[in-house]
């Protein structure tokens, strides 16, 4: 398929918004009684857990009209619910309705495990609600919603911070002297290493300069250099490597972090577990302006739901009312409704400067590209770990990474 043809109105990533570890489930679309609901929102933290009982509250007492089928909300882990989906397409199954993260949009779509409900979405009492953006387009067909947008920046301990004087960091010359005057008192910055493709060093690299439609070893070493550097004088720790994001930040909320990378989606948990005061900023700039990404996650409706309208329900009742993603912004997702773009709760400070870091937002699904893309991010992913760990010189890192790059696009 041409990616040219794939109007990507949603930005997305393959980062798990709102998930973290847990147990997993089964389920599919078997039964013709009840939806069953695949997602990633497992409950091993406070807020994840209150946003998953909060969707299945909404969909239970949603009136008029009542649903009427009961839900089957099932957590498959986020690494392994693309895959399994299209698993069970292949035998002509799946959920009803399922979540993800959006960077296997196209595999889905080439597999024939999401279904075109346009007709539903055109009935939508509240389509004029959403914005084009949070519609997910194939060849002008609706395959796809984003009930809420994440994005990525720099969380700051203020206790922190004051002790030393800091004020947070616009550059990341600024980051840099901020962290040698931290030193090793305490952890200066957690950059997870482990996670969804390149999330996690997106910004870093792009603050250098780098662009996968022209990589450049050079930007690339730049920036592995600096985060390098920081791995190398005890700021960042070595184990960052194998962190997540949701480990990352679990370890900030324990107050002993000075800066991390972090999502909004983790402020729902900031504010029921960290003991002192924080902040955001967005991500430093280097030599060019710090990129994010802008996500979220996307709902899809199964290719082989025996009730695409039930189904539907249950994603517009869920994803795209005022309440689920009231219940969404609790949880520190933004919501996409325009009649909630002024609400009282996106007044936050937290979240303004989370709108700022959009102002250099870019959709996940970078136009141009088509399914090599994943590759693309997973080696520059796997060069970034490297670095962290000590295993790969920045220099080896970029030049491994961009020959990787290079050959994806081929």
């Amino acid at each position: 398929m041409n990616s040219a043809k794939l109007r990507r109105v949603a930005a997305a990533v393959g980062l798990c918004a709102l998930a973290a570890c847990g147990t997993s489930g089964s389920g599919g679309a078997g039964n013709a009684n009840q939806v069953t609901f695949w997602h990633y929102y497992a409950q091993g933290i406070p807020a994840t857990a209150k946003f998953t009982k909060d969707l299945n509250d909404i969909y239970a007492k949603a009136k008029p009209p009542k649903p009427p089928k009961p839900l089957n909300s099932v957590y498959v882990p986020g690494e392994q619910l693309t895959q399994k989906v299209v698993a069970t397409a292949a035998s002509k199954q799946g959920p009803d309705v399922f979540v993800q993260g959006g960077a296997d949009l196209l595999q889905l779509i080439k597999a024939g495990a999401i279904a075109d409900f346009t007709a539903q979405y055109d009935k939508f009492k509240d389509k004029d609600q959403i914005p084009d953006s949070a519609v997910i387009k194939y060849d002008g067909k609706v395959y796809g919603v984003q009930g809420f947008s994440n994005t990525t920046a720099l969380w700051y301990n203020k206790a922190i911070l004051d002790e030393f004087g800091i004020t947070p960091p616009t550059t990341m010359d600024e980051l840099n002297a901020d962290l040698e005057k931290i030193g090793k008192k305490y952890i200066g910055i957690g950059l997870p290493g482990q996670g969804d493709q390149d999330v996690n060093a997106f910004s870093f690299i792009t603050a250098y300069g780098f662009d996968y439609a022209k990589p450049d070893a050079a930007a690339l070493e730049t920036a592995f250099r600096l985060v390098g550097s920081w791995a190398d004088k005890g700021y960042l720790p070595r184990d960052a490597a194998t962190w997540t994001a949701d480990v990352a930040f679990q370890k900030f909320a324990t107050g002993g972090m000075a800066f991390v990378l972090g999502g909004n989606w983790q402020y729902g948990n900031a504010k029921k577990t960290a003991s002192f005061k924080y902040g955001v900023v967005p991500v430093p700039n280097g030599t060019a302006p710090a990129k994010v990404y802008q996500f979220g996650d996307n709902v899809h409706m199964s290719a082989f739901t025996k009730d695409k309208d039930a189904a539907f329900n249950a994603i517009a009742t869920m994803f795209l009312s005022q309440d689920g993603e009231l219940a969404a912004l609790e949880a520190g997702s933004m919501p996409v409704r325009k009649d909630l773009a002024d609400t009282k709760g996106m007044q936050d400070p937290i979240y303004s400067q989370f709108r700022k870091a959009l102002q250099n937002g870019v959709p996940y699904q970078l136009p141009g590209f088509d399914t090599e893309l994943t590759q693309m991010r997973t080696s520059v992913s796997e060069a970034w770990s490297a670095v962290i760990a000590g295993q790969s010189s920045p220099k080896d890192a970029a030049a491994t990474a961009v020959a990787a790059v290079q050959r994806a696009a081929k």
